[in-house]
């Protein structure tokens, strides 16, 4: 024998009151659980168009979200929302406000000629745009207080919506509607606190600048060292930036985070530059002398090659034609004095040792042994590839010394081939 579920439905139609919710009750019964459920439904009440459809079945103290109207029209009327009474009896549901439900409801559709909008403006603020509130609102409804989404102000917090009477309303808030249009603008406080970056005795390099504010316990980045604090000479160590601190000796690291619990004044602090450490013009050191004369001690490296299609030594006007430049130094240091002597010699022109100088903060073509020295280092360094590299000193007048950096082996080439250059510097 097949069993067959049966389920009871009871209509009761009560009296509808201001103050119920259950003009229709209608409940359903599960013969086996005697668990009752609910439903929600939507009355044209009069108007023209479709009803929207709830097809969810509701337990007792389920959550239910009011339905917008879809298509229910009345000339010359604007929709108002949904009412339990025929009468739009307050309070009028919007669409997307909310209730318990605790018996079967049926809502009906509410139009009126005389209607109000509730308006946010976005004020002064630098970006973003204003929530827009698409409900139609009567005498005496109520309106729920909307969220900013995306108004921003620097160094600001947004603080809620201000209306014409200099109350400050917040989001989830409710406003009774009156007989005009509500105007809501938002209203922003200003942070209290800021970070400032000092120097703290650099003599080369810029701080770095946070143009935020902040409130109590909002996260703030540490800013790196963007421009290249440094000492330089300082009793013959130069020194490289290594933390900032504050006042109090407490450390904060460069790109870690920190709650703000009142404006800080970060001072640099520093360490003796060792070969491995980014340079003052954002290179990498690669060599130490131990001690400073003829104005350097420390060599840095660009990070880069400066042309990756690579570049002669020396431009040939005619063929076979070389020009002999001097420029024979070869130790460590002496790379600058040899470009310089190329440049007087060579004048203008898209060859090594001018490109390397257009690059202005003393940039040079290294020297054979500071070739070398980058060869030997190339791992800190980074960025070079298996062919040539140019030095600046010269073997003969048709040929210079240039350097394998695959297998380290040193060689005098032809000056007009095309190989890679990285310049280096001295501080």
């Amino acid at each position: 024998m097949r069993y067959i579920s049966s389920v009871i439905m009871c209509l009761f139609l009560l009296h509808c009151s201001n103050s119920t919710n259950d003009n229709i009750t209608i409940s359903y019964q599960d013969t086996h659980t005697s668990t009752k459920h609910y439903i929600v439904t939507y009355n044209a009440n009069g108007t023209s168009g479709s009803t929207p459809i709830d097809t969810n079945v509701y337990n007792p103290n389920d959550i239910v979200t009011v339905l917008p109207n879809v298509s229910l029209q009345k000339e010359g009327y604007a929709f108002t929302g949904w009412s339990f009474c025929p009468d739009c009896t307050q309070p009028i549901y919007k669409p997307g406000y909310t209730f318990t439900i605790n018996a079967s409801v049926m809502f009906y559709a509410c139009f009126s000629d005389t209607v109000y909008s509730v308006i946010y403006n976005s004020g002064d603020a630098d970006s973003g745009t204003p929530p827009i509130d698409t409900n139609y609102y009567v005498t005496g409804d109520i309106a729920y207080i909307k969220a900013n989404t995306n108004l921003y102000k620097s160094g600001h917090t947004f603080s809620g919506w201000e209306d014409t009477g200099n109350n400050i309303l917040y989001p989830g808030d409710t406003v009774i509607i009156g007989n005009l249009d509500v105007a809501l603008t938002a209203h922003f406080t200003a942070k209290p606190y800021s970070v400032t970056y000092h120097a703290n005795g650099a003599t080369t390099g810029t701080v770095p600048v946070d143009s935020n504010y902040y409130d109590k316990g909002e996260l703030a980045t540490i800013a790196p060292n963007t421009g290249n604090l440094a000492i330089i000479n300082r009793d013959g160590v130069s020194y490289c930036f290594d933390y900032w601190g504050d006042s109090s000796g407490n450390m904060y690291l460069p790109n870690n985070t920190y709650p703000i619990q009142e404006s800080l004044i970060l001072y640099a602090h520093y360490r003796p530059f060792a070969v491995g450490d980014s340079g003052p013009c954002g290179g990498c050191v690669f060599y130490d002398k131990g001690y400073y004369s003829d104005g350097w001690r420390y060599l840095e490296a660009m990070r880069y090659d400066l042309r990756p299609s690579g570049i002669v030594w020396e431009q040939q006007l005619e063929a076979g034609q070389y020009h002999q430049t001097g420029a024979t130094a070869s130790e460590a240091g002496t790379g600058f004095t040899n470009t310089s002597t190329i440049i007087q010699v060579l004048r203008d022109g898209d060859y090594a040792a001018n490109a390397c100088a257009l690059c202005s903060d003393g940039w040079y073509l290294p020297s054979k042994d500071e070739l070398d020295l980058l060869y030997q280092n190339k791992s800190n360094i980074g960025n070079f590839t298996g062919y040539n590299y140019w030095s600046s000193t010269e073997s003969t007048t048709s040929k210079a010394w240039c350097q394998n950096f695959n297998s380290g082996t040193q060689s005098t080439q032809y000056k007009n081939s095309v190989y890679r250059v990285r310049p280096i510097r001295q501080f």
